[in-house]
């Protein structure tokens, strides 16, 4: 035993021994000889100065000063054991490291990560926010989630969704009673503007109106997305908003779509990874689950719009 630090083994023999009250059964435990078991106690009552059991009866009775210190080293060896699983669980993780726009990661993807996780338990996402082109060459990042009118130069990868919408959409509070707008009433309401879709407006209302139309009400202007949907959620004003942001909200109703005409989406979802990661297996099981995430999006636009038409030619 080094000075003052006894041996691990003589610890775990000593706690083991405390825990029974018996040489025997912690000699069965740790799978030792009920001798290596008593010796090693023993070099620890020598090492410490001080009687740790007594024999009462041809019993094993852990003596006052021997029931605190069990007490105690039990707490470490726990903690020993807690760290050594963790670390051996961190070693057989693998870890996809991810660059995703803030609002898509936010809005889209985490709130569908329980099924990729239940599917593999054995990865980890480390998923860091990136609304900026991210060059694969000069970081760590082995994929990336971004709205683009195209892929980032020199990186490889796929369109995930090519046809979106941009809706006008507003808290229901903001419109009273009413379930829809025309375009001249939403031109007396704020409208929100983003830095993403900077002619979204204009694109909305030449298409919208036989005429361009134009706010008589106050602009207001935000820089992400995320800023965008929680600004028309306060009931801020009326929003141009991709509908692959706002799923959630227009299910719920915490959004609705106040005009019935929409505009494509300038921008698709693009996924992208490094070349040299082509073939690496936990990126394409990423992939695989990313491209059935998708489906399953479009499968629930589709139902929700069949639902709206169905609703919309219903008797009254």
């Amino acid at each position: 035993m080094r000075r003052g630090v006894p041996s691990l083994s003589a610890l775990q023999a000593f706690e083991a021994a405390a825990r029974h009250e018996s040489f025997s059964k912690a000699a069965a435990e740790l799978s030792q000889t009920h001798g290596a078991v008593c010796k090693k106690v023993n070099e620890l009552e020598a090492h410490l100065g001080i009687t740790l059991f007594e024999r009462v009866r041809q019993r094993l009775v852990l003596s006052a000063a021997g029931a605190e210190y069990a007490r105690r080293i039990r707490v470490h060896l726990d903690q020993i054991r807690r760290d050594t699983l963790e670390l051996v669980r961190q070693q057989s993780e693998v870890k996809i490291q991810l660059a995703v726009g803030v609002t898509f990661a936010s809005q889209w993807l985490i709130p569908r990560l329980h099924d990729f996780y239940a599917l593999n338990p054995d990865l980890q996402l480390h998923i860091m926010g990136r609304d900026q082109p991210t060059f694969f060459d000069n970081s760590s990042f082995d994929a990336a989630i971004y709205f683009a009118q195209s892929l980032w130069p020199a990186m490889p990868g796929q369109p995930l969704v090519n046809d979106d919408r941009i809706l006008a959409v507003c808290a229901p509070a903001l419109i009273g009673k009413r379930d829809s707008l025309t375009s001249e009433a939403i031109s007396a309401l704020p409208w929100i503007h983003t830095r993403d879709l900077p002619r979204a407006w204009l694109a909305w209302s030449e298409t919208a109106c036989s005429k361009v139309i134009e706010p008589s009400s106050s602009n207001q202007h935000y820089d992400m997305f995320i800023m965008a949907i929680n600004a028309a959620l306060s009931g801020l004003g009326v929003a141009l908003l991709p509908r692959i942001l706002i799923e959630r909200e227009l299910r719920s109703g915490a959004l609705i779509q106040l005009h019935p005409h929409s505009i494509p989406n300038p921008e698709t979802v693009y996924y992208s990874f490094p070349e040299q990661k082509r073939d690496w297996e936990p990126l394409k099981r990423f992939d695989q689950w990313l491209s059935a995430a998708v489906r399953d999006y479009r499968d629930g636009c589709r139902r929700d719009h069949t639902a709206a038409v169905e609703m919309t030619l219903a008797p009254n």
